[in-house]
């Protein structure tokens, strides 16, 4: 690679780094990223908590917010369509269009986890929450998993951990939910992306039978050609918030 196309890239990469603006008149105004969540500490109910356990027709219907400039990116309605050996939840988008599907082998050990750019299926269930409710509980899993229609398997490491009860409110309502934090590293498909990380954030209600509240984000490093990045670039920064249940 000539140093005038090395030198194009790097200042392509940063300009897409830049955050977004908004223009009012001749004035440049950020977007407002999206305000913290209402919530505060709790005693909890304690390791007695039972979750509500998964039925065919249970649905979940939670609106998707871009993090960094607070717009509402779509509405998504998840539903158990199958319970048996293994549980699958069907998801849909607000405008019909079918979603990939998510898949417990126990209900919150994932085989298939649909949350990121592209699903994960992994070779051994990794954790969406640990077992049991007890504040300070961690479950971490190494392991690979495969893209859809792949046959190469790359390498995974899941953590999660139990923090804190909270009290939560969203447009559903307000709840008791234990806040679990999911740390992930993994080999991204896009070679060029080097050192990713992933941390999820959800807030589970025992009432709900899942999450009523999720933030997920990434960061990574790029590489290739010799090249590797110091500064990091960001994945997507989402939030879930529950708007409905049944």
């Amino acid at each position: 690679m000539s140093e005038h196309t090395s030198t194009r890239r790097r200042l392509l990469l940063g300009a897409a780094a830049l955050p977004l603006l908004a223009t009012t008149g001749c004035a440049l105004v950020p977007f407002e990223a999206l305000p913290p969540l209402a919530r505060s500490p709790l005693p909890g109910p304690g390791p007695d908590a039972r979750m509500r356990a998964p039925a065919v027709g249970q649905r979940w219907t939670y609106a998707l917010f871009n993090q960094f400039n607070s717009a509402q990116l779509d509405t998504v309605t998840e539903s158990v369509a199958s319970v048996g050996d293994t549980t699958v939840v069907a998801r849909r988008s607000a405008s019909g269009r079918e979603l990939p599907q998510e898949t417990h082998r126990a209900w919150g050990q994932l085989l298939r986890d649909a949350a990121w750019d592209y699903p994960l299926n992994v070779d051994e269930a990794v954790p969406l929450w640990p077992a049991g409710w007890v504040p300070g509980s961690r479950q971490s899993l190494f392991t690979r998993y495969r893209m859809d229609g792949g046959s190469f398997r790359f390498a995974i490491q899941v953590q999660a951990d139990s923090v804190a009860w909270e009290r939560i409110t969203v447009k559903a309502g307000t709840f008791n939910a234990l806040r679990v934090e999911r740390l992930m590293r993994l080999q991204h498909e896009d070679f060029t992306r080097l050192d990713t990380t992933r941390r999820d954030r959800l807030w589970l209600a025992p009432e709900v039978g899942r999450w009523v509240a999720r933030e997920t984000s990434g960061r990574y490093l790029l590489g290739g050609n010799g090249f590797k990045s110091q500064a990091e670039s960001l994945e997507d920064h989402f939030r879930w918030e529950l708007t409905d249940w049944a």
